[in-house]
């Protein structure tokens, strides 16, 4: 288990303290849980990993073309 130091605010650690009745471990354990969750919910699927590779790189593609350029089809920008 890796171990991580977090500094709060006085009014996130008194709140915690407040509601955990001071109890470090309960509230070592709410802070394991709701980042757990949290990551969870944000943690990135495969499939939209690619999509958005997929996104950028097209995105990047069309950018990298001359400003005015009016050539028909070059980087499907037409007139």
């Amino acid at each position: 288990m890796k171990y991580l130091k977090l500094k709060l605010d006085d009014g996130t650690y008194q709140y915690l303290k407040d509601k955990f009745d001071g109890d470090i471990n309960a509230i070592e354990d709410f802070i394991k849980n709701t980042l757990s969750k949290e990551i969870e919910k944000t943690r990135l699927n495969p499939n939209d990993l690619e999509k958005k590779n997929t996104t950028d790189n097209l995105e990047n593609y069309l950018k990298s073309g001359k400003s005015g350029s009016r050539s028909y089809g070059i980087k499907g920008q037409g007139w």
